[in-house]
């Protein structure tokens, strides 16, 4: 770290800042600002406007007693990457050990009322200047003409008015941990910042992280910086943003990642606290290369939305009664081929009582990070070729379905990739009036090249075969490359009989049979292409025994 001796006002390097007391300079950046370089050349440049700001610093600092101080434009070597990034990842902590921060406002006019003209200070704009009212114990505020206008910490309740800080903040740091994540990037939303990856880079301190920096990568910065946050806190908060209408730029899209964009998406989040105060939800969750992975119950909320909804554990209010269990934000969620996504990203879920909620099991969830334009109007396009279950005259349970990935469960369909779709459906169906006869059967189906369906009851002997190519053909490629139900169960079958399926099966200890039928049809969802599976379910009761035995072993596959 680089000081400035005020008595010598020169350079002077020093390895440990913790054990120099030392003044530092906020404000923010204009014309004729004095770089590393030359403050350290022989001869100053005295005319500069930025030199008189050091000056005037180091004089305050002296006149404290202060032999050191600190100014980000001509104490950083911003031509070497390694002394640049080694003081954007200490920069907070730098702030928050300085004695003093004067607080240097260039466009606040001498003699003017300071809380009428300081909300509408550039530097309070700024991206970089967040950390400066956050992080130090002991701030000055001065005007265009260097005169004190007030200090921190008695203004900081007007602080809090103006910035939506929160007044326990701004009188300790580390009191920001116990602040959500998405109120804290609240507090970045309407500030800006000259190269666009500082607009992640100025916001190390606030979250407590750090990593390189790589000024070329553009808003990759921010979404690093969200993977950095994901990885040293548990707060589902940070999903918490909304997409709102961007630069001309920024293509709107459908269908958005997990990650936001910018911390703009979070300006709606200043009021976002813990559904339940004080308490510490530890949730695991890990970023993979297939997006956020984590176990959790998604829910359906049928007459709200036919996506699901992710209970994100926030709310905007904590005045909640005991005996109500809503009050939470949550996300939209659409299940797709490749993981789930955020669908009416414009908007959170919020819970109300009058809303009936039905929670899944906890299960193993992927979420994308984010989506191109393209990947968004693939996933609006879902529906096309997809083969959706139609169970209303069929009643059955469903005991496993492959693929999985493929397999919208709030939907009741399969999720079409490439060519087409290998899939299969393991049920337990229920005579009528008994549904808990216990009869399996598998329904297989293809939409290669000209659609089928067939069926395999538990009595049929490629029953065990296709149960076990449910089991062991995990990857998706087995169900999306080839048509494997024509190759490995019914390679003499011609394609005229394919469809319907039909299946008959005497029912153990009863004189019945269960008659099952399945076919493909075409069908519309969403203004799209795709089949819909027909499943029917009908008993005929056998009143002579000697018809019973005839039709014990009937399979019609």
């Amino acid at each position: 770290m680089w000081l400035i001796n005020t008595q010598t006002c020169r350079l002077e390097l020093v390895d440990e800042p913790e054990e120099y007391t030392y003044a530092i300079l906020s404000h923010t950046w204009e014309d004729e600002e004095v770089s590393f370089q030359e403050f350290q050349a022989p001869e100053q440049p005295h005319g500069k406007r930025g030199f008189r700001k050091i000056m005037r610093t180091c004089e305050l600092a002296s006149a404290r007693g202060l032999r050191h101080a600190w100014v980000d434009s001509c104490c950083i070597d911003k031509s070497s990457s390694a002394e640049l990034s080694e003081a954007i990842n200490s920069m907070f902590r730098w702030y928050t050990n300085a004695a003093v921060c004067f607080v240097f406002l260039s466009d606040l006019p001498s003699g003017s009322s300071f809380e009428e003209h300081f909300p509408r200070c550039r530097w309070l704009t700024r991206g970089w200047t967040l950390q400066e009212v956050v992080a130090p114990r002991a701030a000055e505020f001065y005007d265009a003409k260097w005169e004190f206008r007030g200090r921190k910490p008695e203004l900081n309740s007007f602080l809090a008015e103006v910035t939506r800080i929160d007044y326990e903040v701004l009188c300790d740091s580390q009191a920001m941990f116990e602040v959500p994540v998405a109120r804290r990037m609240s507090w970045a939303s309407m500030r800006q910042t000259t190269r666009v990856e500082d607009t992640a880079y100025c916001l190390l301190g606030i979250f407590g992280v750090s990593m390189p920096m790589i000024y070329g990568e553009g808003h990759k910065a921010f979404m690093r910086l969200q993977e950095e946050i994901a990885k040293e806190s548990s707060d589902l908060s940070l999903f918490a943003w909304t997409d709102l209408p961007g630069p001309e730029s920024w293509i709107q899209q459908s269908y958005r990642g997990i990650f936001a964009r910018s911390p703009r998406e979070f300006s709606y989040a200043y009021n976002i606290k813990r559904r339940v105060k004080d308490a510490i939800v530890d949730t695991e969750f890990a970023i993979t290369n297939k997006g956020l992975r984590i176990e959790t119950a998604l829910i359906s909320i049928p007459e709200a939305t036919e996506d699901l909804v992710w209970d994100l554990g926030v709310s905007e209010r904590d005045d909640w009664p005991k005996d109500r269990a809503d009050g939470w934000l949550g996300v939209y969620l659409t299940k797709t081929a490749n993981g789930y996504v955020r669908s009416k990203s414009h908007s959170l879920f919020k819970a109300e009582p009058q809303m009936r909620h039905y929670r899944g099991d906890n299960t193993l969830v992927y979420i994308r990070k984010d989506l191109r334009p393209s990947e968004s109007e693939t996933v609006e396009n879902r529906f096309r070729g997809a083969i959706c279950a139609d169970f209303s005259r069929a009643p059955c349970q469903i005991v496993a379905v492959s693929p999985k990935q493929l397999w919208d469960h709030n939907r009741n369909l399969f999720l079409r990739q490439g060519q087409g779709i290998n899939a299969y459906l393991l049920l337990r169906l229920g005579d009528v009036g008994n549904n808990n006869s216990g009869a399996q059967f598998i329904v297989a189906l293809s939409t290669m090249d000209e659609p089928i369906c067939h069926i395999f009851s538990d009595q049929h002997p490629l029953f065990v075969q296709a149960c076990h190519f449910m089991d062991t053909a995990r990857e998706i490629t087995y169900y999306v490359s080839a048509d494997y139900l024509r190759m490995q169960f019914l390679p003499r079958r011609g394609p005229t009989q394919s469809s319907p399926a039909l299946c008959s099966v005497r029912q153990p200890h009863s004189n019945s049979v269960l008659h099952f039928q399945a076919e493909l049809k075409p069908h519309v969802l969403e203004n799209q292409f795709c089949y819909n599976l027909e499943l029917v379910l009908a008993q005929t009761v056998l009143d002579n025994p000697l018809t019973a035995r005839g039709i014990s072993s009937m399979n019609l596959c």
